[in-house]
Protein backbone atom coordinates (compact mmCIF):
# COMPACT_ATOMS: atom_id res chain seq x y z
CA UNK A 1 0.00 0.00 0.00
CA UNK A 2 1.60 3.59 -0.66
CA UNK A 3 0.24 6.34 0.75
CA UNK A 4 1.47 10.16 -0.01
CA UNK A 5 2.61 11.79 3.10
CA UNK A 6 4.54 14.53 0.88
CA UNK A 7 3.15 17.39 -1.52
CA UNK A 8 5.11 19.23 -4.09
CA UNK A 9 3.58 21.92 -5.73
CA UNK A 10 5.09 23.66 -8.85
CA UNK A 11 3.58 26.93 -10.46
CA UNK A 12 4.30 28.78 -13.66
CA UNK A 13 3.82 30.52 -16.86
CA UNK A 14 4.97 29.23 -19.53
CA UNK A 15 6.89 30.60 -22.50
CA UNK A 16 5.25 27.80 -24.82
CA UNK A 17 2.37 27.87 -26.56
CA UNK A 18 -0.52 25.47 -24.89
CA UNK A 19 -0.27 23.27 -27.49
CA UNK A 20 3.80 22.68 -27.18
CA UNK A 21 3.36 22.84 -23.33
CA UNK A 22 1.03 19.78 -23.34
CA UNK A 23 3.19 17.86 -25.84
CA UNK A 24 6.30 18.04 -23.46
CA UNK A 25 3.40 16.79 -20.48
CA UNK A 26 2.92 13.84 -22.43
CA UNK A 27 5.97 13.27 -23.97
CA UNK A 28 7.10 12.76 -19.94
CA UNK A 29 4.51 10.82 -18.55
CA UNK A 30 6.61 7.89 -18.64
CA UNK A 31 9.95 9.74 -16.85
CA UNK A 32 7.77 10.62 -14.25
CA UNK A 33 6.39 7.53 -13.42
CA UNK A 34 9.69 5.56 -13.07
CA UNK A 35 10.64 8.62 -10.71
CA UNK A 36 11.54 6.55 -7.14
CA UNK A 37 8.67 7.43 -4.32
CA UNK A 38 5.86 9.29 -6.53
CA UNK A 39 3.10 8.40 -6.36
CA UNK A 40 0.71 10.56 -8.34
CA UNK A 41 1.29 13.80 -10.62
CA UNK A 42 -1.18 15.65 -11.53
CA UNK A 43 -0.73 18.52 -14.45
CA UNK A 44 -3.37 21.56 -13.62
CA UNK A 45 -4.06 24.97 -15.35
CA UNK A 46 -5.39 27.67 -13.74
CA UNK A 47 -8.05 29.42 -15.67
CA UNK A 48 -7.68 32.97 -15.21
CA UNK A 49 -4.03 33.11 -15.54
CA UNK A 50 -2.81 30.37 -17.26
CA UNK A 51 -0.09 29.19 -14.74
CA UNK A 52 0.49 25.32 -15.37
CA UNK A 53 1.19 23.77 -11.84
CA UNK A 54 2.57 20.03 -11.15
CA UNK A 55 1.50 18.58 -8.06
CA UNK A 56 3.00 15.74 -6.88
CA UNK A 57 2.12 13.25 -4.06
CA UNK A 58 5.26 11.64 -2.98
CA UNK A 59 5.18 8.41 -0.07
CA UNK A 60 8.02 10.19 2.17
CA UNK A 61 9.61 13.79 2.78
CA UNK A 62 13.03 12.24 1.47
CA UNK A 63 11.57 10.86 -1.70
CA UNK A 64 10.14 14.71 -2.40
CA UNK A 65 13.72 16.00 -1.74
CA UNK A 66 15.55 13.66 -3.63
CA UNK A 67 13.01 14.11 -6.65
CA UNK A 68 13.71 18.14 -6.48
CA UNK A 69 17.55 17.80 -6.12
CA UNK A 70 17.52 15.36 -9.30
CA UNK A 71 18.60 15.80 -13.01
CA UNK A 72 15.20 15.62 -13.73
CA UNK A 73 13.89 18.47 -11.78
CA UNK A 74 16.68 20.57 -12.78
CA UNK A 75 15.92 20.20 -16.11
CA UNK A 76 11.93 21.44 -15.62
CA UNK A 77 12.60 25.34 -16.22
CA UNK A 78 13.81 24.70 -19.59
CA UNK A 79 12.07 21.81 -20.85
CA UNK A 80 8.65 23.86 -19.98
CA UNK A 81 9.72 27.22 -20.90
CA UNK A 82 9.05 28.09 -17.11
CA UNK A 83 9.17 31.77 -17.16
CA UNK A 84 11.53 32.48 -14.00
CA UNK A 85 10.01 35.13 -12.26
CA UNK A 86 6.53 33.37 -12.37
CA UNK A 87 7.97 29.93 -10.88
CA UNK A 88 6.30 29.32 -7.07
CA UNK A 89 7.59 26.07 -5.08
CA UNK A 90 6.09 24.96 -1.90
CA UNK A 91 6.10 21.77 -0.26
CA UNK A 92 3.69 20.56 1.88
CA UNK A 93 2.80 17.52 4.81
CA UNK A 94 -0.27 15.46 3.95
CA UNK A 95 -2.46 16.16 6.71
CA UNK A 96 -6.05 14.70 5.88
CA UNK A 97 -7.10 12.60 2.78
CA UNK A 98 -10.88 12.79 2.13
CA UNK A 99 -11.41 9.92 -0.11
CA UNK A 100 -8.35 7.83 0.66
CA UNK A 101 -8.10 5.21 -1.84
CA UNK A 102 -5.04 1.63 -1.69
CA UNK A 103 -2.85 1.92 -4.14
CA UNK A 104 -0.57 -1.24 -4.88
Amino acid sequence: MKRATAVLSVKFNSSHSQEKLMQVCNEDLNVFRNVPGLIEKYYIAEETTGAISGIYLFETKSSRGAFWTSELAAKIPERYGVIPETLRVEEYDMAIVLNETVLS
